[in-house]
């Protein structure tokens, strides 16, 4: 992601605890929307956002954790109709052109695959794959003679 919309981000996001600057939270929630012209990247100021990199279209209310990794066209968002955003723990790896929708959480450690569609909770450390997204088991070591 570009600086600029980082750099808004960080800035209305301190500037949200002193309710006497609601306006200048409000237009810099707005800066930071219509950013995504030049970042390819949306970030409204209610997303909680740990330390890393992204690149990605956030819901408002969103958390991510820290050092998670989110790979290009990656959304994150609510359903229709459904309250309630994705909740995404520490250490995850989001591949290209995820889809992470509704009320989700993703476990720390996890891994989702690129173009996966997931409606569902990932459990910590969990590798899912696919259309709809569903849990990768790993296969036993070979057992030599």
């Amino acid at each position: 992601m570009g600086p600029t919309a980082l750099t808004f981000y960080r800035a209305a996001k301190r500037l949200q605890a002193h309710p006497r600057l609601a306006n200048v939270v409000a237009t810099l929630g707005d800066r930071i929307h219509n950013s995504h012209v030049d970042t390819k990247a949306v970030l409204h100021p209610t997303v909680e956002l740990g330390y890393g990199g992204i690149g990605v279209i956030i819901a408002p209310g969103v958390e991510i954790g820290e050092r998670s990794f989110i790979s290009q066209n990656v959304s994150l968002e609510p359903l229709p109709g459904v309250d309630g955003v994705p909740r995404v723990g520490r250490d995850v790896y989001i591949g290209v052109g995820a889809q992470v929708l509704g009320p989700v959480v993703i476990g720390d450690g996890a891994k989702i695959g690129a173009n996966a569609l997931v409606m569902e909770d990932v459990a910590p450390g969990a590798t899912v794959a696919g259309i709809p997204a569903r849990e990768l088991k790993q296969k036993a070591p070979p057992t030599g003679t």
